[in-house]
């Protein structure tokens, strides 16, 4: 079973793996699937480089079945990026083409426009309305600067990023990319401000309040089950002072989540059916009868939804389950009790994030501690006086 990659990594070794990657050194790694380190205009496949650059801090190659190239700590796309290089889904640029050249910042008019438009395919996305991006697109582009397909996508990205840090819907597709201007965080508030009613009309829509689960009886875990989004995707948004600027909350959509009794329990039914299935798929259908969805049978508040096990060793899974019917990187609560059960026994929880319920569910997991895999940020206390 694959394990972490362990520590003594430093860039330097990196590098000189990459230099002996360019002149065609044998490995025994395929090529990138998923994922690619991008440097120096080269793309490598992360599991060889950490693989090979291991000789370096181990004395030996760490070899592919020792170690996974995944998102989580430990993992080597997350250990890469660490170090400081830059790790990007395969074929996706590190930096759109234009922006290599130095250009004038968007204006107010350019980012009142694509604001506008970024929210009218939100809308239709979020609606069930027929939504052609690369139309939008051609349709926005003569209205700008002379800015590039890509700059425009860039620029999309950064407006999910910022309505995933205030816990809003952002368009699917569009990841969400920090180091926005300020202007364009200012615009979307202002947009909002216009436009009162657009959330209450998103929080309303099928789409976001399921009724069943959608992938009933069609259980495919190598389907549905990806890697988790990258650590920075989303920056947090500081905290604001609406007693200062008379602004107040709007819907909130990850409380909203959490709230939501009957989307909670279809994604643990989920959660439940999938690891029975990915037990019996191991030929572990002794384990796939043991398998307890415990917050439905023991009661809730235990720290953790599913009881389950590794089909290598048998060892116990304490899986909690956190459901949305929105997009992969969009925050969600966790509670004392989750947290200071994920540190008691981090090697033995895992979180798993359903995403997408109402359209087609897919997964997310969170391996340890959720003090080291997430950002916690306090939104209430407890008081006594």
């Amino acid at each position: 079973m694959p394990q972490s990659i362990p520590p003594g990594l430093s860039p330097d070794h990196v590098l000189r793996t990459l230099a002996e990657l360019d002149a065609g050194v044998d490995h025994p790694f395929g090529p990138a699937t998923g994922y690619e380190l991008v440097h120096a205009g080269k793309r490598y496949a992360p599991k060889a480089v950490v693989g090979l650059a291991c000789r370096y801090s181990l004395g030996r190659v760490l070899s592919p079945d020792e170690f996974s190239g995944g998102e989580a700590p430990g993992q080597a796309n997350f250990v890469l990026r660490r170090l400081g290089f830059a790790v990007v889904r395969k074929g996706e640029a590190a930096v759109p083409p234009d922006e290599k050249v130095p250009r004038p910042d968007w204006s107010a008019g350019e980012v009142r426009l694509v604001v506008a438009d970024y929210f009218a395919m939100l809308e239709k996305e979020v609606l069930g309305r027929p939504l052609n991006k690369s139309e939008h697109r051609r349709t926005l582009a003569p209205q700008l600067s002379g800015r590039s397909d890509p700059a425009i996508e860039f620029k999309h990205a950064n407006i999910s990023a910022v309505l995933a840090g205030q816990g809003l819907p952002y368009v699917g597709g569009y990841k969400p990319r920090g180091n926005y201007q300020s202007l364009l965080a200012e615009e979307v508030d202002a947009f909002l401000d216009r436009h009162p009613d657009l959330l209450d009309r998103l929080a309303a829509a099928p789409a976001l309040n399921p009724d069943g689960n959608p992938a009933a009886g069609r259980l495919d875990p190598n389907a549905v089950i990806e890697d988790p989004p990258e650590p920075t995707a989303v920056a947090p948004v500081a905290a604001a002072r609406p007693w200062l600027s008379m602004r107040g909350r709007r819907v909130d959509f990850a409380e909203r989540d959490a709230a939501n009794r009957r989307l909670g329990r279809l994604g643990e039914e989920f959660v439940f059916d999938l690891e029975r299935q990915r037990l019996r798929a191991a030929g572990r259908d002794d384990l796939a009868e043991k398998v307890e969805w415990v917050s439905r049978d023991v009661g809730d508040g235990l720290g953790f939804d599913v009881l389950s096990f590794d089909e290598g060793d048998d060892g116990t899974r304490r899986v909690e389950v956190k459901t949305t019917a929105l997009g992969k990187c969009f925050p969600f609560y966790v509670t004392d009790t989750e947290v200071r059960c994920s540190e008691d026994a981090p090697d033995l929880f895992q979180l798993f994030r359903v995403f997408d319920f109402g359209r087609g569910p897919r997964v997310f997991i969170l391996h340890g501690s959720l003090r080291e895999v997430c950002r916690l940020a306090p939104t209430a206390y407890r008081a006594v006086v």
